[in-house]
């Protein structure tokens, strides 16, 4: 994900900061929610409908370009890291390293993500390894397109599955995630803010960086290991088991 969600949020801390924090936009709820509103669908919702994220879907799902040949900066767009699918150790997560050939599963931290598109709308794609993943929110709404695996995906206050072909809408602030689920594959998925750009002004908020209430909130959320991820010991959660070791 875009600049592995901000170095995994500081070193898998959590903490996606920006240097300034632009003005809230009308689009952009005051309050967390416990999760979206919205059920995984096979129908594209209409607020996910941004011109860049459909040239990239039209191109990935008509069999045109794959997760390897789709060009980042590409439809208008710019901004985004153009050195293809990239991971990173989890005892350096500073220095990004190309994603393996074995895809997530072969990596130490469960991820690799590849960068198409910074403004003006942030678009990327992801690989999920089957393990642990850990809920967060952040005030930009955001979209997912399953393009191939399956996996599970916290909607309408339960966990439902999701996989290829399964569009998702995530308003701003609803607490969300989305693990793989299977042992023998990568989950893939293309991620879009629809309403948003630039991702350096984005926040992430996971459960170790809010106060008792928004942690309440996050006690509702079904999620293993959850001491490991509270204590900064496992930030986007992939890496739970190999740093608590």
């Amino acid at each position: 994900m875009k600049n592995v969600i901000a170095l995994s949020a500081i070193v898998l801390s959590g903490c996606a900061y920006a240097s300034e924090k632009p003005a809230d936009q009308p689009w952009h709820n005051e309050k967390p929610t416990l999760s979206t509103i919205n059920a995984p669908t096979k129908v594209m919702p209409m607020v996910c409908k941004q011109e860049q994220a459909m040239a990239y879907l039209k191109e990935l799902q008509s069999g045109e370009k794959d997760i390897n040949t789709v060009k980042s900066n590409d439809h208008g767009g710019k901004g985004a890291n153009d050195s293809g699918w990239l991971t990173w150790r989890v005892e350096d997560p500073s220095n990004l390293i190309p994603c393996p050939e074995g895809g997530a599963g072969a990596t130490e931290v469960g991820m690799c993500w590849k960068e198409l598109n910074d403004e003006p709308t942030v678009i990327g794609l992801v690989r999920v390894a089957p393990g642990t993943a850990a809920p967060h929110y952040h005030r930009e709404m955001e979209c997912y397109f399953g393009l191939s695996g399956q996996g599970l995906t916290w909607a309408q206050e339960r966990m439902q599955p999701f996989g290829a072909g399964d569009y998702i809408e995530i308003p701003s602030k609803a607490i969300h995630y989305t693990p793989n689920t299977y042992d023998d594959q990568d989950l893939i998925y293309m991620y879009w803010f629809p309403l948003d750009g630039k991702f350096s002004t984005f926040k992430y908020q996971w459960p170790q960086d809010v106060g008792p209430g928004e942690q309440l909130m996050f006690d509702f959320v079904p999620y293993t290991n959850s001491k490991l991820v509270r204590s900064g010991n496992g930030g986007y959660g992939w890496d739970v088991v190999q740093k608590s070791k």
